[in-house]
């Protein structure tokens, strides 16, 4: 089939949200396609700020260089080169519209891509914070290359920092949660890369050309939270969610272990839109013990509410922190975890303070936040189109969406 009868057959699919493919470049970059409206995508390149289009991109080393792939299914795709060419779409094209998937919307992401070198993120939203345990913009991301897996990794984040801060083993400062296809594809070959989130089913599927293959693999820092006694599933996962939001996430307090205390996470959702905290526990026995927390909002060094807010902490109760002040971009979230002992309140942990951030770029060939973003980090990897849909497509939609034979290593 011909690769515009393969974008045709996209553009007819029900849900479509936006797809990007590389064949119309204009003076602005490329606009996507889809109920999200024109949603541009720039050249970007790691210590630039400035977005380029194809025509104003003023890089032509070796590393950086504009390449073109004409023998993809989509007939024109772009390389990008770790952080030195990368795309990007910045967040004030999507912010609160339906590229911005967070909560529990469904979705499903596909890539179709070829590996040169290198593998990292394909395509998403994800911020990594410097690697920092309480900072980062994750949301939802196509991956390759992580965890000692050659295959498909689909990458969700409710916390958009670590997804496990209370642990203290090597990897516990990085994002944890992913659906891992295990079957291994090779470079210099054409695949469909996907993922999905189905809510209803509080699942995270990731699909190699279309198939999604059942996995087993325990996450070791997963491991050192919950003590599991049977290997966990990887494919599909077990994801409650929410999908992290700048304005709505999951706060995890730290300083506490279930084999001491019992407890596996202390969670406060934090919703700054309703002004809403939530307190949730998962615990793995009755907890007689009892917890209260102490929540706060500042804004250059000095609080925006009344008070500090202090409350019991009491799984599944809501509190609100209503204040005539709106809790805006670099305001800072300072909250603290207490429990009774002997009478006294002690505090468990250190203290989070999370900075209230924008949101992340939607970026392909490249996550943000890396380390101190370092050029050198990112993938290397030729990428034909992308296209993202708000419902999840079943594995018949997306092998007949894949457009390319399967490429599977044999080792």
């Amino acid at each position: 089939m011909s690769s515009s009868a393969n974008k045709q057959k996209l553009l007819q699919t029900d849900g479509l949200v936006a797809f990007w493919d590389f064949s119309r470049a204009v003076d602005e970059g490329w606009f996507s396609q889809g109920s999200a409206g024109s949603c541009p995508l720039y050249l970007k390149r790691i210590g630039d700020t400035t977005t380029y289009s194809a025509f104003s991109w003023p890089y032509h080393d070796l590393e950086s260089e504009i390449k073109f792939d004409e023998s993809g299914p989509l007939g024109k795709a772009i390389r990008f080169n770790r952080g030195y060419i990368y795309g990007e779409v910045p967040r004030k094209y999507f912010d609160r519209m339906p590229l911005d998937i967070h909560g529990h919307q469904p979705f499903t992401m596909i890539a179709w891509v070829k590996f040169f070198g290198h593998r990292h993120l394909v395509a998403g939203i994800w911020d990594e914070g410097g690697w920092s345990k309480y900072a980062g913009r994750r949301q939802y991301a196509l991956f390759a290359g992580l965890f000692n897996q050659d295959g498909v990794i689909g990458h969700i984040s409710t916390t958009g920092a670590a997804s496990y801060p209370q642990s203290e083993i090597a990897g516990s400062q990085y994002a944890r949660i992913r659906a891992i296809d295990p079957m291994p594809f090779l470079d210099n070959e054409w695949i469909a890369m996907a993922m999905s989130y189905d809510p209803n089913e509080q699942l995270v599927r990731a699909y190699l050309n279309g198939k999604a293959t059942e996995y087993r693999l325990t996450d070791p820092v997963a491991q050192d939270v919950f003590n599991y006694q049977e290997i966990q599933k990887a494919n599909p996962l077990d994801f409650p969610g929410p999908i992290y939001s700048p304005r709505a996430m999951i706060l995890k307090f730290n300083g506490y272990n279930i084999e001491d205390d019992f407890v596996c996470e202390h969670q406060l959702y934090v919703d700054l839109d309703k002004q809403l905290l939530n307190y949730r526990r998962h615990d793995v026995g009755n907890i007689q013990d009892s917890f209260r927390i102490i929540f706060d909002v500042h804004r250059m060094g000095v609080t925006i509410l009344p008070a500090p807010l202090t409350f019991i902490a009491v799984p599944g109760h809501s509190v609100s922190f209503g204040t005539v002040a709106t809790v805006q971009a670099s305001d800072i979230l300072i909250v603290s975890l207490h429990k009774l002992q002997s009478g006294q309140w002690t505090q468990v942990g250190s203290t989070i303070n999370r900075t209230v951030q924008e949101g992340a770029p939607f970026t392909m060939g490249r996550a943000l936040g890396l380390a101190s973003e370092e050029i050198e980090h990112g993938s290397q990897l030729y990428i034909d189109g992308v296209a993202i849909f708000d419902r999840v497509l079943s594995e018949e939609e997306l092998m007949t969406l894949s457009f390319v034979q399967e490429s599977i290593s044999s080792e």
